[in-house]
């Protein structure tokens, strides 16, 4: 009996320590994570109108997560991305249902604009995964507060509103007669609002015109603008649409005009669009502390690691969301390293919550975006717009 009662305690101590293990296995392969590995899932555009914004952050990500790795990873810990391609918005639901459900990410990363951070706010709201919006100034995303929802480099929609309307206030002198001119999907209709709120007391005209994403052709928005005697345009949209109704202005009587974009058009990849003789006037804001091509140390510095990991860049590559991508992925691994060997989801919300002035070099990176800091009540880590101009044939920051 004694002997039956040693083996049966025996049993049962050792189906529970079994019990245990398997418990905590499962628990680390429902988190995205392993002994040696940490899954990080992220969405954007490979494709399409937008791909300038997904294949860039995704290739940041990846250049920065193999330095990190090559330095030991994270607490022991790989990062390993999986990125998945999503251009619209039911795309991008698709892609972040199979990167949390699926694939299990220990963390889902928004590379994909403001289209695709709108449509899975909802999403990610009910999963509580951890989610780093680095790229989408939509309001969705942000209202209702979420505490699993945390924002990088791209401030709200409101806020870049004001800036850009405080470059009209540096550069138009009044009588101010504003024409904007504005794409009717995600990102250009999130801004529209605060352009149009924050203009009013400083524009005596405002007169608005809208696009269809992708759009070559402005005939009819800049023959409006021309007959309201227009002398400033506000345009929301990206490089292209920015570029070729800059470079058609002048054909519709369109002259003098001082131009003011939105950030998702400061990009090198409107130079070539524009030519030399439409590149004057032309102002914005940066997400970022010095663009790509500027002469500048930080950027020598990364277009140098960025070359020496995918070769002689095309034109417009890399651009400011290779620089975001990269800089996200150190912030995101400072929150996991703050967060200690136990990563679960709750240790990883509450570090994050706790970073002051993240920055990559903390972790022996390249500072190419503006620290971020995080609080319990605050999570939108960036807040600074530097003042942005094409100078020298390039987009400059010039504060």
């Amino acid at each position: 009996m004694r002997y039956y009662d040693f083996t049966r305690r025996a049993f049962g101590a050792l189906t529970l320590v079994g019990m245990l293990t398997l418990g905590s296995q499962i628990a680390c392969a429902e988190n995205g994570v392993t002994e040696n590995e940490i899954l990080v899932g992220a969405l954007g555009p490979l494709t399409g109108a937008t791909a300038f914004v997904g294949g860039p952050a995704r290739d940041g990500l990846t250049l920065a997560f193999d330095a990190i790795n090559a330095r030991g990873g994270v607490n022991g810990r790989k990062l390993k991305l999986i990125f998945e391609q999503a251009l619209t918005p039911a795309e991008s639901v698709a892609a972040a249902k199979k990167l949390v459900e699926s694939d299990r990410v220990a963390v889902l990363v928004l590379a994909s604009g403001s289209t695709g951070a709108a449509a899975v706010a909802s999403y990610v709201r009910q999963t509580g995964v951890p989610t780093y919006n680095i790229a989408g100034a939509t309001p969705i995303i942000r209202e209702p507060f979420a505490r699993n929802i945390f924002h990088g480099a791209v401030t709200e929609a409101a806020h870049s509103s004001g800036v850009l309307i405080g470059r009209i206030d540096n550069y138009v002198k009044a009588p101010r007669r504003v024409g904007v001119l504005v794409g009717t999907y995600a990102f250009p209709q999130a801004e529209l609002k605060g352009v149009q709120d924050n203009l009013r007391g400083h524009a005596e005209e405002i007169a608005v015109e809208q696009f269809d994403q992708g759009a070559r052709d402005f005939t009819s928005q800049l023959l409006s603008f021309t007959r309201k005697r227009i002398n400033s345009v506000v345009i929301l949209g990206d490089f292209s649409e920015a570029g070729y109704a800059i470079k058609q202005a002048p054909e519709k009587g369109l002259v003098g005009i001082t131009w003011i974009l939105a950030g998702t058009a400061a990009t090198d990849g409107i130079i070539p669009i524009l030519g030399s003789e439409n590149s004057k006037n032309i102002w914005s804001y940066s997400t970022t502390p010095t663009f790509p091509m500027q002469p500048h140390p930080t950027s020598k510095k990364f277009l140098e690691l960025w070359s020496a990991r995918y070769g002689r860049p095309p034109q417009g590559r890399p651009n400011l969301y290779d620089m975001i991508g990269y800089g996200s992925a150190y912030v995101l691994a400072e929150a996991i390293e703050k967060a200690g060997r136990d990563l679960t989801r709750e240790r990883l919300i509450s570090a994050w919550e706790t970073l002051v002035e993240a920055k990559p070099s903390l972790m022996g990176g390249v500072d190419v975006i503006y620290p971020e800091s995080y609080t319990e009540a605050d999570h939108q880590g960036n807040k600074v717009r530097g003042q942005a101009t094409i100078r020298d044939g390039m987009w400059q920051v010039v504060d």
